[in-house]
This record gives structure tokens, C-alpha cells and sequence, in this order.
């Protein structure tokens, strides 16, 4: 006995007194995610990124204004424009980009050819102009096809600045050359119906019928419709476009008249020059004696007599035809 404890109950107290150790957490069961929870945030998620590769999208597309060298841009495959050599309203157009300023923008893509460069699908007079002001031109890059390009260059030359109806032909021409589609070509002009692709074959019809020379030194003629290309067309192959009328052609392109002349005039000379070629000449007549000329043409002889040189021939010859055609039937027999 301890004062007065037994032993079980000082043992009882003894485990009493011992301090407990703190019994540690067990750890937290995993949690449990469904494999439709899992599927519906990974769909969160790439809808988020689908709306993000949208946004980034649209940042690209968004079509800006940007300043471009000229001298880093090409023109377009193809030709639309007739040069001309002396253009006072492209001199005032000038005037006015210098005074007022670009205003609107032109259309370029990066080239299909040469990295770090561009090709103009519309506006080569404003790039032209930039050109000779010697500054930066304004300018809107867009992703094209060929086929894009040449709409939106039609398009826009048909929308804004009228092509002549020259160079519509010309333009549509080059394009059925360079193989694209007669569709592509009706819509490059502005014209999609199928009175459109009956007007593209007119075009280039006629301008296959003119030779390319001829026509580019006439120009655009602005004021000049079918009817007086058709004119000259159908003169050109009466006339057979030779070498000797390319000699011709090229003396008249050497005066003074078709150097001052306007474009329009200048067709007006064409077909002048051509008129007079395009009429059958008559054949030079042989004189048999003073006063009497013989000339055959198409099968058919012409005797001419001047009564002033040889009074009385006509009468005598008149008298004696009978007799004479009786001779002649005799002598062939």
C-alpha cells in the first residue's frame, strides 16, 4: 500500500496523468470526378479557345490603312489601262493628291513571287501618282487569288473610274488569253448575268480582231463606243492589215496631226486612213492612143474616149460594132 492507494489505483492515475499524443488526420479521401464533368470542361475550354483563335482572326482580317513604298509594289498581271503619252487629266490628278492628300486607299496583296513585296490589284494611278510625288502611297493588303485580283480590279475600275470600251475589250481579251474562266471574266467587268458572258465573247471577238499595235496607239478613247471599233475592224480586214499599210499606218502615227490629236481623234484618223485603203482602187487605165484609155476590172472592160481629143470615134466605133463582133465571132471559130 502507498498512503493508502493500492497499486491498480495508483496505476489508473499514473495513466491519467500521461499527456495523450494527438492522433494525426487521416488523409483526405480523393475526390471522385465524373468523366462528364471532365468532358464538359474540356468543351469549356475549347470553346474558349475557338473564340480566341476567332478574335485573333478578325485582328488579322481587319483591313488597315497602311503607308507602303511604291517602289516595293508591282503592277498586276494583267493590264487594264492604256497608257497614253500625253494625259493632262492624269497631270490634274496629281495636283490633286499632292494639294488634298490620297484619300482613298489602294488595293495591294503580298506577292505570289518575290517575299517582302506587293502587286496592285487596284489603283495604279494613285501608286503612280505616289510615285512621282515621291511619297509613300496609302494602301490595303488582302490575301487574293488570281481570280480575286482581276475582279477586284475590273470591279473597281468599272465602279469608279469608267474603262473605256477598249479597254474593257482589251482587259477581257488578256484575261481569256492568261486561260480564266468566262464567268471570272463577266464578273471582273461588273457583269455576272448571261447577257454578261454574251457581251465578254463580243469583246473578245473584236478585240482579237484589232491588231494590238494599232490600238494602243489610238488609246483609251473614252469617247468612243463599239460601233466605231467595229468600224475600224471591219475596215482593218477589208484592207488586209498588210506591211504596206503598217507603213502607212506608221507615217500617219509620225505626223503632226495624230501627234496633237487626242485619243479620240486619233481614231477618227485610223479610220479614215483605212476608209479610203478599204475601197476597191480602180485599176490604172492603159491609153491605146490620145484620148482613148482601156481598162478591165473584175472581168469587165472599160473603153474611154475623150470627144476632144478624137471627135467622131465614138459614132464611127458605134456604127461598126456589129461588124466588128461578127469578125471577131468568126476568126474564134
Amino acid at each position: 500500500m502507498f498512503g493508502g492507494l493500492d497499486p491498480q489505483t495508483l496505476a489508473q492515475q499514473a495513466s491519467d496523468d500521461v499527456v495523450p499524443r494527438p492522433t494525426p488526420n487521416p488523409a483526405p479521401a480523393e475526390k471522385r470526378v465524373s468523366s462528364g464533368a471532365v468532358r464538359s470542361m474540356q468543351g469549356a475550354f475549347s470553346a474558349i479557345e475557338s473564340e480566341n483563335d476567332k478574335l485573333r482572326q478578325q485582328l488579322l482580317d481587319t483591313e488597315q490603312v497602311v503607308d507602303i513604298d511604291p517602289g516595293e509594289i508591282d503592277p498586276s498581271f494583267v493590264s487594264d489601262r492604256i497608257a497614253v503619252d500625253n494625259d493632262p487629266e492624269f497631270d490634274a490628278f496629281v495636283e490633286s493628291i499632292n494639294q488634298s492628300g490620297q484619300q482613298v486607299a489602294i488595293l495591294v496583296r503580298p506577292s505570289p513571287t518575290t517575299p517582302g513585296r506587293y502587286q496592285v490589284a487596284y489603283g495604279h494611278r494613285r501608286l503612280k501618282a505616289a510615285k512621282r510625288l515621291g511619297r509613300p502611297v496609302k494602301a490595303i493588303v488582302r490575301s487574293l487569288s488570281d481570280d480575286e485580283l482581276v475582279v477586284a480590279q475590273g470591279k473597281e475600275n468599272s465602279e469608279r473610274a469608267n474603262l473605256s470600251f477598249i479597254e474593257q475589250a482589251l482587259f477581257a481579251l488578256t484575261l481569256k488569253e492568261k486561260k480564266f474562266q468566262r464567268a471570272t471574266i463577266a464578273a471582273s467587268l461588273g457583269r455576272g448575268d448571261e447577257k454578261g458572258l454574251a457581251y465578254i465573247s463580243i469583246l473578245t471577238g473584236l478585240a482579237a480582231a484589232l491588231p494590238q499595235e494599232l490600238v494602243r496607239a489610238i488609246g483609251p478613247a473614252t469617247n468612243s463606243g463599239r460601233p466605231k471599233w467595229e468600224a475600224l475592224a471591219k475596215q482593218i480586214r477589208n484592207a488586209a492589215m498588210n506591211e504596206t499599210q503598217k507603213k502607212l499606218f506608221a507615217q500617219l502615227a509620225e505626223s503632226d496631226a495624230w501627234k496633237r490629236a487626242a485619243s479620240d481623234r486619233r481614231l477618227d484618223l485610223a479610220r479614215r486612213m483605212f476608209e479610203s485603203r478599204d475601197k476597191p482602187s480602180k485599176p490604172e487605165a492603159t491609153q491605146l492612143a490620145p484620148g482613148i484609155d482601156w481598162r478591165r476590172a473584175k472581168g469587165k472592160t472599160h473603153i474611154t474616149i475623150d470627144e476632144k481629143v478624137s471627135p467622131g470615134l465614138a459614132q464611127w466605133l458605134e456604127g461598126r460594132m456589129a461588124e466588128i463582133i461578127a469578125q471577131f465571132e468568126e476568126e474564134r471559130q
